[in-house]
């Protein structure tokens, strides 16, 4: 699976009211699908860990995909600059306080 094909599945299950709340409340940028954390632990579910699809999630930008990066990244390989990178590219919402740390 790819972070593209994620991107696919992820985009449909955005809603609008909740995009709101986020950017308006959250900080969030765009992009931003807007998908719930119920649902992307659903993805968790299926996906398990995977540490190279993580990174690839993270760097795509989508606030959607660096949560689940967050959510399946690979402790025992993910390394300090990986977390340094990550760090500096977090913003707003639940990235700095959620997947991050």
């Amino acid at each position: 699976m790819t972070a593209k094909e994620i991107l696919d599945e992820l985009k449909p299950l955005g809603r609008e009211s909740y995009k709101r709340v986020l950017i308006n409340n959250h900080g969030v940028k765009e992009p931003c699908f807007s998908v719930a954390i119920s649902e992307l632990k659903k993805f968790q579910k299926r996906i398990k860990k995977d540490y190279e699809l993580a990174l690839d999630l993270y760097d795509t930008g989508n606030y959607d995909a660096m949560y689940l990066a967050g959510l399946i990244a690979d402790d025992a390989r993910v390394t300090k600059k990986d977390l340094q990178r990550w760090v500096e590219k977090a913003y707003g919402g639940s990235l700095t306080g959620a997947p991050v740390p």
